[in-house]
């Protein structure tokens, strides 16, 4: 398992979420190219899940503060 700060985790599951949310939210403008934004939420919801991973690895084992479903908000919630 790699030696990864908990604290730093927990912000890069919740940051992820709110960019994932927005490129969400950008791709529905007529002025972007909606592709190039889902396809970076792709890429998002990928690295969120592998921290997710790492999260419940480390929730199991009793080292974090913060459960993992107060991290996770709709629709990421299903993640845990």
């Amino acid at each position: 398992m790699p030696n990864v700060e908990l604290r730093s985790l927990s912000v890069c599951i919740q940051a992820l979420q709110t960019a994932i949310k927005h490129n969400d939210f950008l791709s529905q403008s007529c002025t972007v190219d909606g592709d190039d934004y889902e396809e970076s939420s792709y890429m998002y919801e990928l690295e969120l899940a592998k921290l997710v991973k790492v999260y419940q690895a480390e929730e199991k084992l009793g080292k974090t503060s913060i459960p993992l479903e107060d991290l996770l908000h709709p629709p990421f919630d299903e993640l845990a």
